[in-house]
């Protein structure tokens, strides 16, 4: 029996999209498969883009995709019970075209791009629940889906970091994400009328603000970070917590969320905003919940579902390491293609072309960052130790004034930091980040 696709690729994100888009221009008969009702449906990010990896598939993406606002500024704090402590970003190049990254609603963009693929011959299918990979022996023939088989040579598995088609198979022999290497993102979008949200974050028409936040407000063990990124007419803010530190800590997500809204330095940007959408999804982190491989024999990971989310504290990219390993899996599939078939040697070049892009070295580079990134006092002392000095810094109290070493004293005092705490902490920073 002949395959009826070339290739068939699961999950109509940023990382399947580019796939399909990538494989159908190359003349490959490609089967795109999405669980949601419609692509974008169920895909979720705060979000920035940083698209220089669409030019290789759509050159004219910046002018074509629903974008919401080019980013101008970025902010990254801290937040205490009451207080927080920020620093702001502003890079002169990020205002000129070709902008280098946009703020982006995923509903807009996934079905925008899915439509890419469809008019370069791929064919696209929602609300698709593949039930499992379709398995000879160790090879990969292709998906089932309500109990039907649909064959290809290729499999991309493109289908989130709780990939249903790689658990307890051997891309993860594990029936469930470990907590530890798993986050997971809350999100909700309000709208507000363009000219406020302007004039509340001092915004030029079409430019675009992003924060991200050390939330230092929760009870001890529970670690978070906040995120808030404007739309063109909306907000969007949430949370992105620890899954591990979460468990027997009697602390429920949607109570997180709701106390990260009424922090002072949230709650001012969103009055008078109209809560118009929320979602939450899981997250992979990093290098630690990479699958066993990248290929195998009739198959490659690509995306979240591959753990390609870099995300430090600082930081936070995903979709320029989606669309980038989606084009790669793309190009070893054609390529096998044209060399008479996807033999295991032949998808070993998908390897090969994640280390060459960047994307194998970057995680490797940076394996450690969870150790910094997760550290329980970056989420309790760290937030009252920044609090306490720029507060000593910053206000006038009539008495005399302290030298900036007292200060420091006095400030690690009130957090609870001993000084070869700090400076272990310190270390490890220059280490993993």
């Amino acid at each position: 029996m002949s395959d009826e696709f070339d290739a068939i690729v699961v999950g109509a994100g940023m990382a399947g999209c580019a796939a399909a888009i990538r494989l159908a221009q190359g003349g490959a008969n490609v089967l795109l498969l999405e669980r949601g009702s419609e692509p974008g449906a169920k895909n979720l990010s705060g979000g920035v883009l940083w698209g220089h990896d669409l030019d290789r598939i759509v050159p004219d993406w910046r002018r074509e995709m629903p974008l919401e606002r080019h980013l101008v500024r970025k902010r990254f704090g801290f937040l205490t019970a009451d207080d927080s402590v920020a620093f702001d970003f502003e890079d002169a190049s990020w205002r000129k075209e070709p902008y280098a990254a946009h703020t982006v609603l995923r509903a807009r963009t996934d079905a925008w791009l899915a439509k890419q693929a469809e008019a370069a011959g791929a064919t696209v299918v929602a609300s698709v629940p593949v039930d499992s990979l379709l398995w000879d022996g160790s090879r990969a023939k292709g998906v089932v889906q309500a109990g039907e088989p649909m064959t290809a040579p290729v499999t991309i598995l493109a289908d989130g970091a709780n990939s249903r088609l790689a658990l307890g198979t051997p891309i993860r022999p594990a029936s469930r994400l470990a907590g530890e290497a798993t986050e997971l993102g809350i999100k909700e979008v309000y709208r507000l009328d363009a000219s406020v949200l302007e004039e509340r974050f001092g915004l030029e028409p079409g430019e675009g603000h992003a924060e991200e936040w050390v939330a230092g407000i929760f009870p001890p063990g529970v670690m978070a970070g906040g995120f808030l990124y404007t739309n063109r007419d909306t907000i969007s803010l949430g949370l992105i917590v620890n899954v591990a530190s979460l468990l027997g800590k009697g602390v429920y997500a949607h109570d997180m969320v709701e106390r990260f809204k009424q922090h002072p330095a949230i709650l001012r940007r969103l009055r008078g905003g109209e809560l118009v959408e929320y979602g939450a999804k899981l997250i992979s982190s990093g290098w630690a919940s990479r699958p066993s491989a990248f290929h195998g024999d009739g198959w490659m990971v690509a995306g979240d579902a591959a753990g390609f989310v870099f995300a430090n504290g600082i930081v936070i990219q995903g979709m320029n390491y989606a669309v980038r390993s989606g084009l790669e899996a793309a190009e070893t599939a054609l390529a096998a293609k044209a060399a008479g078939g996807a033999s295991p040697s032949r998808l070993r070049e998908y390897d090969r072309r994640l280390e060459a892009s960047g994307i194998l070295a970057d995680f490797r580079e940076f394996a450690g960052m969870d150790r910094v990134k997760w550290n329980p006092r970056m989420y309790t002392a760290y937030p009252r130790f920044a609090g306490a000095l720029f507060h000593a810094l910053m206000t006038e109290s009539g008495k005399p004034k302290r030298h900036l070493r007292q200060m420091l004293r006095s400030a690690q005092r009130e957090a609870g930091l001993s000084t070869p705490t700090l400076v272990r902490d310190a270390l490890a920073v220059a280490r993993d980040l």
